[in-house]
């Protein structure tokens, strides 16, 4: 992509003539000084269009070097350039591109400006276009504007000329399909309010939309590819120049289209030219064309040919389901085109809103679906023989290890687990006041040898990915829920973590230090957290078996040991600079469900049986981390970090919450943060406390990344506050974890001689890996996000009822062109998601509004009116429904206000919900009511930033109440008034 720098330059030629034709004293007078800068300047401008057309001339789209060069009017010679000629090749240039960048430039130019004065320009373009870069030779402009306009004609009648002469072709459908494309209105790519951006700041459309960066190189589409663009001033949002003008992109040509064969979860629908009425969805025996229109709104509308195929699969001419779900392909996209081009990839999905639908829609929107098919019979075949030598050789290989089959070693998990890949025990050192610790790992690398068949998929997997109600694994069953899964009372392989801490602090002791060794185990007991939890509160639970000759007494006083020691050992990490956030997480019940759809649901709830098995996890990772950051294998250590907020995001949202809401906040560090929101949990309660954790989390704070150890990389994790961590304590279900057994193995089994390489990956093989699973690993947790929510939508359909809670306002928007676009961003704690509510006034249409309302039985009533009264306030006022005592109810929203909301399924393409405040007069609003204390329900009053040396001249609040009274309350859209 031509970004801001190679534009600048190119405009650099007519700031030049700019600043000479205004008799600037700033600008070089005529001779050398003017003639050095005109010329570099030129050169400067070819090496550009070289740039900009680089892809179109070598695949043949376009004209070639000489052509460009003779249409331009230009060529190499003579250094000594008349600077009329100049003003003539400028105009000529910059007709094709936009001369608003280059009266900015002239602007920064004259006021002495040395940031253009690089040379930017590739020599392998100039080259590719015949233009010489030695010295200060230059082009040479050899014909007037007018002759050159002349010229171009002639071209284009030439051109034209040459087709006559060609055989007329029979028109064929590709002909009919860019006819019939050419009438495509431009789709608009707007981000819509709950998009996935990790950044406020990223917004990147496809064609001829708005690109919004913060420092723009390369404009990402479809897993990064890279586009060609010309760029120019003109309005709309973006990246704004000093001078105040507006940078906008346009999309001209792509020239590494990866990603562009991915397959897109789309609705198909008939391609409606100008002034047709298709609202049936009916497609028509003339048709040639359909539209699938991606559930992902953030790409373009796809054409696809109606053939044979087609026309058998979707059962054409007649109607189109509009909610069923595509899988198409893109096949094509022209720089002359608006729309691409594509195909059916797959049969129909299903409907929209049903589950098995939804859950293949989310695995192929994230390029998991090849994780959703059964391993090859070669690589279970492989894992079978595995399985067998396994069994056959345990003896001897227990032979090799510290054989702890005897050690009271049991297992916490999920109730639901298959695959126990962490097991523990705990002994005590009276005399020392200690406690020995053992996190022992199943020993996935011991079977999975590098470059097998089982590790080759494996490494494309990287990962197990959690749906409702199953797993795709990253392993066959006969390993990861047979031959390496902690089962109790089976023997098994281990990789152990050994360490000590102070029974009186929780303290890390370093002497000993932390050791690892390949060991056999026997896990006495297995318990699931519910079942410690009770423990822990005293309660008596159903006692599971324990074996290897104890007693549940002993397990009993293992668990409190535990609970002491990590409750210790969690609250010295929180105490000295570590980061908790806390998120609920809606844990849906389809145990007993016959077609999959949740009969209930949960909060999840991380209670002390969650973080004594985390602690200790922390624990092991963290001693492993360092001991491969310090070995003499680092280099092809997998770690772990997590990189510090962005300053300038940490700052806006400490200015927000310090100057603007007046709350105590304090972002120095991870600690700081962690101090300020526990502060906030304590005064006013948890429903703000879990909003202001997301604000913290949402305010440049980056996700952890894995990373092969170097010097350069900065290996803290900023949340944990540890200096080293990786991942050590799960690898039945992330690679990672089996490349950090290798290495650790490779430094156990070393002697002075050196270490057995060919065991694990190193250098570029180990970096390509590690990016793999990174890139996996987000989209695993972005497919979970979009499930959950779909699930979270067909839940509620299911029971025919809307979800009463409660939110917290985050923020105001007034639609600037007076319409009905007014919105407020409402954070809902148990989604985990802010959503926008549109503000409506009047009586709610339902199927307008394209709410689900098949079999409720509930009533949805919309405020009155809305009035916004300052940045940080609204106001809505309520009247009581038919027969219900009482008079008008109003109702303040300020910045983290907390109220009641009910959230409604929608009947549309992507299933979703939408939400609504609810009136003060229905019957759920007093028990939501009651959740909330008051100091919360309150919100902050909205206070401006005091800036030292400015006189407050206008205090917009105080104007607003005087005028309250007298202000007419904004009504109903269509209802008349001053907005009408």
């Amino acid at each position: 992509m031509v970004g801001p720098r190679a534009m600048a330059v190119a405009s650099m030629v007519v700031a030049a003539i700019l600043a000479r034709a205004d008799g600037n004293p700033a600008a070089p007078k005529d001779g050398p000084a003017m003639k050095m800068l005109v010329c570099d300047a030129c050169n400067a401008v070819m090496g550009w269009l070289a740039k900009d057309v680089k892809f179109l001339v070598e695949t043949g789209k376009m004209w070639k070097p000489k052509d460009l060069r003779d249409r331009i009017g230009i060529s190499c010679g003579d250094p000594m350039l008349p600077t009329g000629a100049m003003r003539d090749a400028c105009g000529y240039l910059m007709a094709d591109y936009n001369e608003g960048i280059a009266r900015d430039v002239a602007l920064r130019w004259t006021e002495g400006s040395e940031e253009f004065e690089e040379d930017i320009v590739p020599r392998e373009f100039c080259e590719k276009l015949g233009v010489c870069k030695e010295g200060h030779k230059t082009l040479n402009h050899q014909i007037s504007f007018a002759e050159r306009k002349e010229k171009d004609l002639k071209w284009e009648k030439e051109q034209k000329a040459k087709d006559a002469k060609r055989k007329p072709k029979k028109k064929s459908k590709q002909d009919d399909e860019e006819e019939e494309e050419a009438e495509q209105p431009r789709r608009p790519r707007l981000a819509s309010a709950d998009d996935d951006s990790d950044s406020e700041d990223e917004m990147v459309t496809f064609r001829g939309g708005l690109m919004r960066e913060e420092a723009p190189k390369q404009a990402a589409v479809g897993g990064g590819t890279s586009v060609a663009a010309r760029c120019g001033s003109g309005g709309g949002g973006g990246t704004r120049p000093p001078g105040g003008m507006t940078m906008l992109g346009k999309v001209v040509a792509i020239a590494d289209p990866r990603g562009s064969s991915r397959v897109i979860v789309c609705t198909l629908h008939p391609n409606e030219r100008s002034g047709s009425d298709r609202s049936d969805n009916t497609v028509k025996e003339t048709d040639t064309l359909l539209k699938a229109k991606p559930t992902d709104h953030r790409m373009p509308w796809i054409l696809i040919q109606i053939n044979d195929v087609t026309r058998g699969v979707l059962g054409l001419p007649g109607k189109l389901d509009p909610f069923k779900l595509w899988p198409i392909q893109m096949i094509g996209w022209k720089e002359t085109s608006t729309l691409p081009l594509g195909r059916l990839k797959g049969q129909c999905l299903g409907r929209a809103g049903d589950l098995d639908a939804e859950e293949r829609h989310a695995l192929i929107e994230h390029q998991l679906d090849e994780h959703d098919v059964d391993f090859k019979d070669e690589n279970l075949n492989e894992v079978e023989q595995i399985v067998i030598d396994a069994d056959r050789n345990f003896p001897e290989e227990v032979a090799k290890r510290n054989d702890l089959r005897k050690k009271r070693i049991f297992t916490i998990d999920p109730a639901t687990a298959r695959d126990l890949d962490d097991a523990i025990h705990v002994d005590i050192d009276e005399e020392r006041q200690e406690v020995e610790i053992g996190v022992h790992i199943a020993d996935v690398g011991h079977f999975l040898k590098l470059g097998s068949l089982a590790d080759k998929e494996a490494q494309f997997r990287t990962t197990s990915v959690y749906l409702i109600g199953r797993v795709l694994p990253m392993l066959p069953h006969a390993l990861c829920n047979h031959l390496c899964s902690l089962n109790p009372n089976e023997p098994k392989l281990a990789f152990s973590a050994f360490f000590r801490l102070k029974i009186d602090t929780g303290e890390l002791v370093e002497d000993p230090a932390p050791w690892f060794e390949k060991t056999a185990i026997c896990s006495v007991c297995r318990l699931n957290y519910d079942e410690v939890q009770e423990v822990l509160d005293g309660k008596e639970i159903e006692r599971p078996p324990v074996y290897g000759g104890y007693t549940w007494q002993h397990i009993y006083d293992d668990l409190f040991l535990l609970y002491d020691v990590c409750g210790k050992v969690r609250r010295g990490r929180f105490e000295g600079g570590a980061l908790a956030i806390s998120k609920q997480k809606m844990i849906f019940h389809t145990r007993e469900s016959e077609d999959g759809i949740p009969t209930g649901y949960h909060l999840e709830h991380h209670s002390a049986s969650h973080w004594i098995i985390e602690e200790l996890m922390l624990l092991a990772n963290r001693c492993v981390a360092k001991h491969l950051a310090n070995s003499a294998l680092n280099s092809s250590a997998v770690l772990r970090n997590h990189e510090a907020p962005d300053p300038k995001k940490a700052e806006k949202l400490s200015n927000l919450m310090k100057e603007n809401l007046g709350l105590d906040w304090d972002a120095f560090d991870a600690g700081s943060i962690y101090k300020s929101c526990q502060a906030i949990y304590r005064e006013y309660g948890s429903m703000l406390g879990l909003c202001v954790e997301m604000m913290a989390m949402r305010a440049g704070m980056k996700q952890a990344q894995y990373f092969v150890y170097n010097d350069d990389t900065d290996t803290r994790h900023f949340a944990l506050d540890f200096e080293y961590y990786t991942h050590f304590t799960s690898p039945i279900r992330r690679y990672p974890d089996v490349m950090v057994h290798r290495v650790l193995n490779a430094l156990l089994t070393g002697d002075e001689e050196g270490f057995q390489v060919e065991g694990f990956q190193v250098e570029d093989a180990a970096l390509e890996q590690v990016a793999a699973c990174n890139e996996k690993k987000a989209a695993t947790r972005k497919c979970s996000e979009q499930l959950d929510r779909a699930v979270f939508c067909i839940f509620l359909r299911a029971r025919k009822s809307w979800f009463y809670t409660v939110g917290t306002v985050l923020a105001f928007s007034q639609d600037s062109n007076k319409g009905d676009k007014d919105t407020i961003t409402v954070y809902c704690s148990q989604l985990g998601k802010e959503t926008k509510a549109l503000l409506q006034a009047g009586s709610a249409d339902l199927e307008q509004l394209g709410l689900f309302q098949d079999g409720v039985e509930d009533t949805l009533t919309l405020p009155e009116s809305y009035r916004f009264c300052s940045r940080g306030l609204v106001e809505l006022e309520w009247l009581p429904p038919d027969g219900v005592p009482g008079g008008r109810r109003r109702q303040c929203l300020q910045t983290l206000s907390c109220v009641p909301i009910v959230i409604i399924p929608t009947n549309t393409v992507p299933i979703d919900y939408s939400l609504f405040f609810v009136s003060p007069f229905h019957p759920q609003a007093e028990r939501l009511s009651e959740q909330v204390p008051e100091v919360a329900t309150r919100g902050f009053t909205w206070r401006e930033a005091e800036v030292d040396g400015v006189e407050v001249v206008h205090d917009a609040r105080a104007a607003a109440a005087a005028s309250s009274a007298a202000e007419a309350v904004r009504p109903p859209p269509g209802l008349g008034g001053a907005d009408d």
